[in-house]
């Protein structure tokens, strides 16, 4: 039906799938594109810094290999005192180092040795070593010239034709090759004597190898542009040792902004031109690269297409799967969701039958029994904590050590030989006190003074069992004797220390409590003995037990029995902590609320349990 709620929602879904998606792509492809291109310049950028890095690291090797000379004392001698003091000798020194500095380097073309004693000089070309020759005046090479002046150690000529010095070597056997020479000033370190100048012209072999790397051949262009504008390297080969005139480079020589980018349009090239400037100690390089946009914009047009792709499928499936959900899936799940929402509000019953006899119907059934078995377990639950709370309270009111009573008659009858009459009646009436105190079952909440007083009449007792063998302490804050609190809930833990602290020991036993109200206003009790204690192991074992959730199955009276109880009371507003050291002391802590009302006791005991 046109004007069906389902056929507008699948309408409505549609729109608001489709309309958005495709917005997002229009949004995503700018964007996208953008990054990408920005991403692309940066990676770029970063490939001609590290190459020229890398450039820079191979000058530097470059510049460290004739320092072996200074190392080799027979060939420092021969510059020191000339080749023709000991001609044959001297001149196999000079052939010989000269050839392993030749060999040293596959890209060293030519070397050329001036001697300032003798002005004598040699060349090596092509493997070998020319005979001696005569530079009367040096200063007819201008790179000599230059380093005459200023003594610096080396000076790099930008690239160059190679050129033949004082004619020495042989270039009829091969055309002229373009190469960078390095020419060193060479000195005595210590006594500052001028010994002549070495040069090294290298090809460009290896420089080509780091540069090629960066750059698509046929598409894009390189340039390494040294001192003077002069080309180094580049990808076009008739600009190498030219200089570079062009407005683009001009552009980049006299940009201060710090940019490592910016596009370009002529005549000739439509893209963006990528650079970084590298530095070193005598020279500086410009390394440039050319990026048509068709290059730059080539991954983020594919990740348009993709996209596009990705967006069509995505679409179909959203068409499909809106129509899917609004016929078949929307029904059952709004009736689970709202059951759902009844049982989250307490309320454990469905309003369903059957959802069918697909997969729906399954999960409907298994929740309909889901919910049965909740409701009986809840039931059940409810009931064993109420009969297992009511017993455990019986339990512990009613109950009473028999050992204890033994022990306690045989004193009052040890005392009735020794005609002792008025402790015997003491004695008697603690004992009856303690007796009817513990079978009042009637009663689940007492004052403080009550249980107070239960315990003086306990202790009295004991007193007379151990003939005086153990001191007690009670001190108890003013204006706490009518505060309401759990019936025997300190007796037991008194009992504990002359069960499991006080036998074993031959000390005197003490036994202190104390009472106090905190300033948050609770009731802090506090008792501590000086008996047996526990270790480590039995005292985590203790704590452990006491914050287990569950039902009590313990039999005996213990702190078990104790926390539990005064969780179900008070639930987490009540706190029992165990502290001891072993042969040093056991104490309980427990805190308890001390305004609180009787139906605000029972309510949080029920749902903390």
């Amino acid at each position: 039906m046109k004007n069906s709620i389902r056929s507008k929602l699948i309408i409505l879904l549609l729109i608001a799938t489709i309309i958005p998606f495709g917005l997002s792509i229009i949004a995503n492809y700018f964007y996208t594109k953008n990054t990408v291109t920005k991403e692309f310049v940066n990676t770029n950028h970063d490939l001609l810094k590290r190459s020229g890095n890398d450039l820079l690291n191979y000058y530097n090797e470059i510049y460290g290999i004739p320092l072996s000379i200074y190392s080799n004392r027979p060939f420092l001698s021969v510059l020191e005192n000339g080749a023709t003091a000991y001609i044959e000798q001297n001149s196999a020194e000079i052939q010989r180092s000269l050839l392993g500095l030749y060999f040293s380097r596959r890209e060293f073309v030519q070397l050329h040795l001036y001697l300032t004693k003798g002005k004598d000089d040699y060349t090596v070309y092509n493997a070998k070593v020319s005979s001696r020759g005569k530079l009367y005046n040096f200063n007819q090479i201008p790179a000599y010239r230059n380093l005459s002046y200023s003594r610096d150690s080396y000076y790099i000529q930008p690239t160059h034709p190679i050129q033949n010095y004082n004619n020495l070597s042989d270039f009829r056997i091969e055309p002229v090759k373009q190469v960078v020479s390095f020419h060193y000033f060479l000195n005595n370190v210590t006594s500052d004597q001028w010994l002549g100048f070495l040069s090294i012209d290298i090809e460009l072999s290896r420089i080509k190898e780091i540069f090629d790397r960066i750059y698509k051949k046929g598409e894009e262009h390189l340039f390494v542009v040294g001192d003077g504008n002069v080309v180094l390297y580049s990808s076009e080969k008739r600009l190498i040792g030219k200089k570079l005139e062009t407005k683009w480079y001009k552009k980049i020589t006299s940009d201060r902004s710090g940019e490592a980018s910016f596009d370009w349009k002529d005549k000739d090239f439509s893209g963006v031109y990528v650079y970084d400037k590298i530095t070193s100690n005598h020279q500086q390089w410009t390394v440039i690269k050319s990026i048509p946009y068709k290059n730059l914009y080539h991954n983020s047009n594919q990740l348009l297409k993709i996209t596009v792709t990705l967006g069509a499928i995505s679409v179909l499936l959203v068409i499909i799967l809106t129509i899917i959900v609004s016929f078949r899936f929307t029904r059952p799940i709004r009736i689970l969701i709202r059951d759902m929402q009844r049982i989250e509000k307490g309320e454990l019953a469905v309003s369903f039958d059957t959802l069918g006899n697909d997969e729906f119907g399954q999960l409907g059934k298994h929740f309909t029994s889901m919910v049965d078995t909740l409701n009986d377990l809840y039931i059940k639950e409810y009931k064993l904590q109420i009969e297992n709370k009511t017993n455990q309270l019986k339990v512990l009111q009613s109950q009473i050590n028999p050992h204890f009573l033994y022990n306690a008659l045989q004193s009052i009858g040890t005392l009735s030989l020794k005609n002792d009459g008025i402790k015997v009646y003491r004695l008697i009436m603690s004992l009856s006190k303690i007796m009817r105190y513990s079978m009042k079952n009637n009663e689940d909440f007492v004052t403080l003074k009550d249980e107070l007083n239960h315990i003086k009449d306990y202790l009295s007792l004991q007193n007379e069992r151990y003939d005086g063998k153990f001191v007690y302490n009670l001190e108890v804050d003013e204006g706490l004797n009518k505060v309401k609190m759990p019936k025997m809930i300190l007796q037991p833990i008194v009992e504990n220390f002359f069960k499991h602290g006080f036998e074993k020991q031959q000390k005197l036993g003490e036994l202190n409590i104390s009472i106090h109200r905190q300033q948050d206003n609770r009731l802090k009790i506090v008792i501590a003995d000086n008996g047996e204690g526990a270790t480590e192991e039995e005292l985590e074992n203790i704590n452990s037990s006491l914050s287990e959730d569950g039902l009590n199955t313990n039999e005996s009276i213990g702190l078990k029995n104790i926390s539990d109880r005064l969780h179900f009371y008070y639930g987490k507003k009540a706190e029992v902590k165990i502290e001891s050291v072993k042969h040093e002391n056991f104490v309980v802590t427990i805190i308890l609320p001390i305004e609180m009302t009787r139906g605000e006791v029972n309510h949080e005991g029920s749902t903390n349990r």
